[in-house]
């Protein structure tokens, strides 16, 4: 008997087997699975997975790491090429466009493109960083009341940026924060982190060692995160 579980954004594939204990896979490709003695409950399961969430997401990153340290190829917007979204992958589907399609979306593993037959890479480029726009910054609504929440400041404004050289910026003056628009390609994480990150600079401007110490007090996986960011490119 097979099933699949969510918690959190996180898929789970369950499989009842004739064992005696439960156990949890994270595979090649970051799919959780977990193999469970037929008289386990539901319910026992989703309290064994929700205890090991952090281990989880740790491990996917890890993983996400070594499957993306090479260097991503320059997109041409066609069919079949890779695009990420929220650290996994999806194909790019290219679509007649009309009234009915006329802004880029995601369905399971595709990443649907509608174009006119003779539209442009640089055409198709900005419906693409459009549809990223409209990702993170429902994603960074969903978020940021939770960061705000952890670290005790709020920002009097935030701005979504396609930047090339920086994941965010703080303006501690304007209490302003600018996110990077390129995040909606990594796993939702490292997202949290970058907020939280901006965040802390409310309460020191510099990187130094009282900054890495609120860092810890407030995400103390912050280090691993930085370091997915930093060795992985995206784009």
């Amino acid at each position: 008997m097979t099933y699949t579980i969510k918690i959190e954004d996180i898929e789970i594939l369950v499989e009842k087997k004739k064992i005696k204990h439960m156990y949890l896979k994270v595979d090649k490709n970051g799919k959780v699975k977990i193999s469970a003695p037929h008289s386990i409950r539901k319910e026992e399961i989703i309290y064994f997975c929700e205890s090991k969430l952090d281990w989880i997401k740790l491990k996917q990153i890890e993983i996400l790491k070594n499957n993306h340290s090479r260097k991503i190829k320059k997109l041409k917007y066609i069919n079949g090429e890779t695009l990420y979204l929220w650290g996994k992958q999806y194909t790019l589907q290219l679509i007649e466009k009309n009234k009915n399609y006329k802004k880029a979306f995601a369905d399971k593993k595709t990443i649907y493109l509608p174009v006119d037959k003779d539209s442009k890479i640089k055409k198709r480029e900005k419906l693409i960083l459009e549809f990223y726009r409209k990702e993170i910054k429902n994603e960074i609504e969903i978020l940021l009341d939770e960061c705000v929440k952890t670290v005790g400041k709020k920002p009097e404004e935030w701005r979504v940026k396609n930047m090339k050289t920086r994941w965010g910026t703080c303006n501690v003056k304007d209490k302003r924060i600018w996110l990077n628009l390129q995040l909606a390609k990594t796993p939702k994480e490292c997202l949290r982190y970058v907020i939280i990150h901006e965040l802390t600079h409310l309460y020191i401007a510099n990187h130094g060692k009282e900054f890495q110490n609120l860092m810890d007090k407030f995400y103390p996986n912050w280090k691993e995160i930085k370091e997915i960011l930093k060795n992985n490119k995206y784009y």
